[in-house]
């Protein structure tokens, strides 16, 4: 079979084979992109859709996350804590990387501390202190971080970990922080852009674009097999012709006459 797919004609069929194989997969893996995106876009709606509430609706100081709180569109009351401000480094926005500007707020009436994204700067001498005056925000709920790395500058930590800020802060907080989407008075200075919430929890499939890639993924392997099943018939009947080939009679060699 081998000698058989080294022949020119089967070696441009294996190449036909690599492309359609290649171009059956890539289709494959575009039908499921789509299905994670439009899940994607189908919770995000869904979670827009849902209506924004007092945070004191949402959840309470003290108390485990709520499971339905993440991505929960909130209003908080309440006053900056400036002197708490500390900075996120390696953080995303629009490509760039730089430092999430994180400032406690202490709600109203509960007194308990709540972290807020109030936006993101690429240097941190860009990221100012708002003033202790009363102010209105509007924002998404998100759960605590997993704890960052260590060893980072003063004034910087490497996650929003409520489990870590417990215990340096000097008043209860909330298990959560928010992205701040609005703010009232606009304290936030020019330098600060504000960070899109992300869409939080599972944003699943659509199956009718999964059954659509797997179809893809089905015509890719039929090829192959046809491929081997073709390659395989036709080594067959080359090894028959070989072997039925009538053999050649062998002349026997002239008899020579005695001489008188």
């Amino acid at each position: 079979m081998i000698r058989t797919a080294l022949r020119p004609a089967w070696l441009a069929l294996l190449a036909l084979l690599v492309v359609v194989v290649v171009a059956f997969y890539q289709l494959g893996m575009w039908q499921l992109g789509v299905s994670s995106s439009e899940a994607s876009r189908d919770f995000a709606a869904e979670q827009a859709a849902r209506p924004t509430v007092p945070l004191t609706e949402a959840i309470d100081p003290q108390s485990t996350f709520p499971d339905d709180g993440a991505g929960r569109s909130v209003l908080v009351t309440g006053s900056y804590r400036s002197d708490q401000q500390f900075l996120v480094p390696r953080r995303l926005l629009e490509g760039q990387e730089g430092y999430w500007v994180v400032t406690p707020v202490r709600v109203e009436p509960t007194g308990a501390l709540l972290p807020v994204v109030r936006g993101f700067v690429t240097d941190p001498a860009q990221a100012d202190r708002p003033p202790g005056t009363r102010v209105e925000l509007t924002g998404t709920l998100a759960p605590g971080e997993a704890p960052g790395p260590a060893g980072l500058p003063q004034g910087q930590r490497g996650s929003i970990d409520t489990a870590e800020l417990v215990n340096d802060w000097d008043a209860p907080i909330y298990d959560g922080f928010l992205f701040a989407t609005e703010e009232r008075p606009d304290l936030t200075g020019s330098a600060v852009q504000r960070v899109p919430p992300p869409v939080f929890g599972e944003t699943g499939l659509i199956w009718r674009n999964v059954g659509y890639g797997l179809q893809w993924f089905l015509f890719a392997g039929f090829a192959v097999y046809m491929y081997l099943r073709f390659l395989r018939d036709a080594s067959r009947r080359s090894s028959d012709t070989t072997t039925s080939e009538p053999a050649l009679p062998v002349s026997a060699p002239p008899v020579k006459e005695p001489r008188p």
